[in-house]
């Protein structure tokens, strides 16, 4: 049986009420008082009830994180982020997984909130009117992350259009002439995709600043991609995500292409993958440790009330490897 706050007030000869005091560092106790009953607690192996902690702060000091899946490490080592910053500030989270439904991730945000968790961080895959509505009246602190919803909720990301831009005019300025880019929506055509709508949008504009014509790809067509590297046309190929890299790299590998030196190949999210790829795959760093650092952060502000902040961009940097 655990040791209860009674039988520390009885261990020390003084109140129960004396005994919360020291416990949960409060005023109206003596330094002595509270150093005799700290080391009581200490000796007796004393575990607080955190249910009627949570009762009585209205705090589970449990934050949820709701996310797509894991297959892909940059949203792993995005959560890892997040969960070292939260147990850094007392918290500990809870992760629910929507294997991509926007179904589930609403069930997976109400299961949250009936457990009365602090507050949620969201890389949402449901949109709409709708979809918004419903977690507005859940009248609970949320943040996202990749996806946005709307201007209701806190959006941490980095500038993917003005990447993707930048990105185009780094290659076109290795002497690329076709750079195409590959739009792969391979989950539910019903959800939210806009953070790689972001990035098709600053390939566009990138392209049209120099004066290149527009090739996309949105399908996964290995006979069509095995097609491209030509002797005539210096080709690039520019991917949404890394692990979509990686996998046309491996496609290219395997039929004896050589990269750079046939075709080029650039990446996003620079995931720590890459560093066992030959050739080492250009990218983008999108800074996880920072993303996560302050989405928590805000988060944090607002179950305090101390948040009125709009949108939050993280910087980034273009990582160089050796497939351009």
């Amino acid at each position: 049986m655990s040791v209860t706050i009674r039988e520390i007030a009885n261990y020390c000869n003084v109140s129960e009420g004396t005994v919360d005091r020291a416990l949960n560092n409060r005023t109206g106790i003596s330094s002595k008082t509270k150093e005799r009953i700290l080391a009581a607690a200490k000796e007796l192996d004393y575990k607080p009830n955190m249910l009627a902690q949570c009762l009585a702060t209205g705090s589970t000091k449990t934050i949820g994180v709701v996310c797509g899946g894991l297959s892909n490490r940059f949203f792993t080592s995005l959560i890892e982020a997040i969960e070292r910053n939260a147990g850094q500030n007392g918290y500990f989270i809870s992760l629910v997984l929507s294997h991509n439904s926007p179904s589930k991730e609403l069930e997976g945000i109400h299961y949250l909130a009936r457990r009365q968790t602090d507050g949620i961080i969201i890389f949402p895959v449901g949109y709409g009117a709708a979809y918004e509505k419903e977690l507005e009246q859940l009248n609970i602190p949320i943040v996202t992350l990749y996806n946005r919803i709307s201007k209701s909720f806190t959006h941490v990301d980095i500038n993917c259009r003005e990447i993707m831009r930048k990105a185009v005019q780094g290659i076109s300025a290795k002497g690329y002439q076709n750079i195409v880019y590959l739009d792969i929506k391979s989950c539910n055509k019903d959800m939210n995709f806009f953070s790689l709508d972001e990035r098709c949008a600053g390939y566009k504009e990138g392209m049209a600043l120099e004066g290149l014509e527009c090739n996309i790809i949105d399908t996964y067509n290995e006979d069509l991609l095995l097609s491209l590297p030509s002797v005539s046309v210096r080709t690039a190929i520019l991917c949404p995500y890394d692990v979509l890299a990686i996998r046309t790299a491996n496609l290219y590998r395997k039929h004896g292409i050589q990269i750079p030196s046939q075709i080029g190949i650039m990446g996003f999210d620079n995931i720590d993958m890459l560093e066992n790829i030959t050739p080492r795959i250009n990218s983008v760093d999108c800074n996880t440790e920072k993303l996560g650092e302050t989405a928590f952060s805000i988060l944090l502000d607002k179950i305090a009330g101390k948040y009125t902040g709009k949108d939050v961009t993280i910087d980034y940097k273009f990582t160089e490897g050796e497939s351009l």
